[in-house]
């Protein structure tokens, strides 16, 4: 390798206000995703795949992502609590009108076993093929990797009793649009 080499950078690690622009409507695409499922929002998170879009979302599921959140939204609005996904860093590789995505994300949910609640913590990662067709950004196929979680019984105190649920001062997030994220303040 000629030093010349060795200094030159690679074009995918160099940004340009165009790179800069994909990047954040990349990353526009995932906050939106993330606000959909905690809200059971399935017209927000449709928005955030292609039509033909396919979703590999663990031992749950395979197949096109539109399916995928029709089935999704029935399974959130099931569950007595809502859900939470918070994302963490995302790694993105542009290659003209494709790009390699991975975001690290982690996920709290509520699920009862033989009647008793329990709290779900789980880190992973999402693995996207991402598309601009006709100038926009979305999702054109999904891989979950899941890498660790943990299951406890849920032991909400709200801070100790800092917090109290009850008192009409507290907002309380909820799905669909009576979540005050849907409300301009």
């Amino acid at each position: 390798m000629t030093t010349e080499t060795a200094t030159k950078p690679t074009t995918r690690y160099v940004n340009t206000v165009e790179t800069m622009l994909a990047k954040q409507d990349i990353l526009d695409v995932l906050a939106r995703y993330a606000r959909g499922v905690d809200r059971a929002d399935g017209e927000l998170l449709k928005s955030c795949y292609h039509p033909d879009a396919v979703e590999e979302h663990g031992s749950t599921y395979a197949g096109p992502a539109h399916a995928y959140v029709d089935g999704a939204i029935e399974r959130m609005k099931s569950l007595t609590h809502p859900m939470a996904h918070y994302l963490a860093s995302s790694h993105i590789e542009l290659d003209g009108e494709t790009a390699q995505v991975e975001s690290y994300l982690f996920t709290f949910a509520r699920f009862e076993k033989d009647g008793e609640p329990f709290d779900t913590l789980t880190g992973g990662r999402l693995i996207d093929r991402f598309e601009r067709r006709d100038g926009e950004w979305k999702i054109a196929h999904r891989t979950m990797a899941f890498d660790w979680n943990r299951d406890a019984p849920m032991a909400e105190t709200w801070c100790l009793g800092l917090f109290k649920p009850e008192d009409p001062r507290m907002v309380m997030g909820t799905r669909g649009e009576e979540d005050l994220s849907y409300k301009k303040l």
